[in-house]
């Protein structure tokens, strides 16, 4: 399994406190500020719905009456 460096704290963000997370010995990261814990897959599905978009632009729901 991959490991990361220099992970912020999903958590910490949004009160705009920018916490690297540390990687303990079992593989999980944890945020020394807030105590949260997170797993790989945990970070990388965060990380992946972070970068989705959506468009909503185009309406293509038009209905009849």
């Amino acid at each position: 399994m991959a490991k990361i460096d220099k992970v912020l704290c999903p958590f910490c963000i949004f009160t705009s406190k920018y916490i690297d997370l540390t990687i303990t010995d079992d593989g999980y990261y944890i945020c020394p500020n807030c105590n949260a814990t997170f797993s790989y897959e945990e970070l990388m599905h965060l990380y992946t719905l972070s970068q989705y978009s959506l468009d909503m632009k185009d309406n293509k729901f038009n209905p009849t009456i």
